[in-house]
C-alpha cells in the first residue's frame, strides 16, 4: 500500500505508519504484489483457500496495480471459492464502546454480473469455522450463521446489488448500507466500513460516505475475534471471477493496549 493518508474508510490514516508501528495499530493488507502460489491447490502464501468446481487463484497485471483474481470454472451450478487470511499480526476485534477504531477497505470488481453471490470482509475463525460450503449458505447466496461484518451480495437472476451487512452469529443477518453498487459488472469500485470505537459504523464507496449505522449488541458481534474472509458463488453452470485490486484494515489501539 502506498504511503499517504487515504479518504474514506481510511481518512486520516498513514497505511506506512499503520503497518510499521505495532503499538499504535494492528494491520494488515494487500496488494498481491507477492503473490506466492503452490501447485497443488492454488493457495496463496499467507492465506487458506477452498472450493468447489477447480476454484483458482491468480496474480493478473490491471490498470492500476496488480489484481487476484478468484473464481470457479463453472462446472456445476453452486460451486464456490472460499479464501480466508492466515494473518501473523492477529484478529480484528470490533467491540462496542471500547474506542478502538476499525477501518476496513477493498476495491474489487466483478467480472460476471448475474448469478453470482458473494461476501468480502471480516468473519469468524473461531472453532467452527466458515467454508466454501456454508459461507454463502444456499442457493440464494444468503450469507451464513458466522459473526461477520463486510460486504455481501445475494445470487440474483440479473444483477449484483452489494450491500454493506452485519451479523451476529445465533441472530439475522442487518443491512447497514443497502444496493451500495447495482449492475456494477466489470467495474472498479471501492468499498470500505469505519467502526468509530463506539456504536456506529460508517459506510463508504468510492471514498464518499455512504450511510451509517448505529450497531446494538443484541444485533452485532462486539468482541468477538473476526479476520478477512472472501467468499464467491456461482448461481449456474458458468464461471464466476471476482478481480481484486487490494485491501487493508487498521485497528487502532489504546495506550492500555501497549506493552509498559
Amino acid at each position: 500500500m502506498t504511503s499517504r493518508f487515504l479518504k474514506g474508510a481510511m481518512k486520516g490514516i498513514d497505511l506506512a505508519i499503520a503497518a510499521t508501528e505495532p503499538s499504535e495499530y494492528i494491520y494488515d493488507g494487500d496488494d498481491f504484489t507477492q503473490l506466492q502460489m503452490t501447485a497443488a491447490d492454488g493457495a496463496l502464501g499467507g492465506y487458506i483457500t477452498s472450493g468447489e468446481g477447480t476454484p483458482t487463484a491468480e496474480q493478473i497485471a490491471l490498470t492500476p496495480g496488480i489484481a487476484l483474481q478468484i473464481g470457479t470454472t463453472g462446472n456445476a451450478d453452486h460451486d464456490s471459492i472460499f479464501m480466508t487470511r492466515q494473518t501473523s499480526v492477529g484478529a480484528f476485534d470490533i467491540t462496542i464502546n471500547s474506542g478502538r477504531l476499525v477501518a476496513y477497505e477493498t476495491r474489487f470488481r466483478i467480472n460476471q454480473g448475474v448469478e453470482v453471490g458473494l461476501f468480502f470482509g471480516l468473519c469468524q475463525p473461531d472453532d467452527t469455522p466458515p467454508t466454501q460450503d456454508n459461507l454463502l449458505a444456499d442457493d440464494t447466496g444468503i450469507l451464513g450463521d458466522f459473526d461477520s461484518v463486510g460486504f455481501h451480495a445475494l445470487i440474483h437472476e440479473t444483477d449484483v446489488d452489494i450491500d454493506g451487512v452485519t451479523r451476529l452469529k445465533g441472530a439475522a443477518t442487518q443491512t447497514g448500507a443497502d444496493t451500495m453498487t447495482e449492475d456494477e459488472d466489470a467495474l472498479f469500485n471501492t468499498y470500505g466500513f469505519r467502526f468509530d470505537g463506539g456504536n456506529e459504523i460508517e459506510w463508504f464507496l468510492n471514498n464518499e460516505s455512504f450511510d451509517k449505522q448505529i450497531i446494538l449488541a443484541a444485533e452485532f458481534p462486539t468482541g468477538q475475534a473476526l479476520v478477512p474472509t472472501w467468499s464467491v458463488k456461482t448461481g449456474e453452470t458458468v464461471a464466476k471471477n471476482v478481480k481484486i485490486d487490494y485491501w487493508a484494515c487498521v485497528q487502532a489501539l489504546l495506550s492500555s493496549d501497549r506493552p509498559e
